[in-house]
């Protein structure tokens, strides 16, 4: 039996930071094979309990995620400009809106979310 987990997106951006298109990525369950005999040895590289990502960390900035970029942060930067927010206001304003103390510790999706919520505002959304 099979249980679907949450999904992930993953979205694809000309150099801009315009969305050309997003894909959902699911990770299906699977049931875990039976653990191996003690005269066994077990398999190289999962630990040989099957379970490949067992014990890693979730992607994420301190993970396997990559940070957000300069070019996404200049393009924040060129929005909240247009809102009104320049300079260290727009450093707060950001840092407000990722909870973070440092722009260093925001995700790449993470900017591209919040580019999209600030593009959307100024289309009226």
């Amino acid at each position: 039996m099979s249980k679907e987990k949450a999904c992930r997106v993953l979205e694809f951006r000309t150099g801009s930071g315009e969305l050309l298109f997003s894909v959902c990525l699911s990770e299906k369950g699977v049931a875990s094979p039976e653990p191996p005999k003690p005269d066994e040895k077990p398999a190289k590289g999962n630990g040989g309990d099957g379970r490949k990502d067992e014990g890693k960390k979730e992607p994420g900035p301190s993970g396997n995620e990559s940070l957000m970029s300069d070019p996404q942060k200049k393009y924040l930067f060129r929005i909240l400009a247009e809102q009104g927010f320049e300079g260290e206001k727009a450093l707060e304003e950001l840092k407000k809106a990722f909870g973070v103390d440092s722009l260093k510790k925001v995700s790449k999706l993470e900017a591209s979310r919040e580019i999209e919520r600030r593009l959307e505002q100024q289309r009226g959304g």
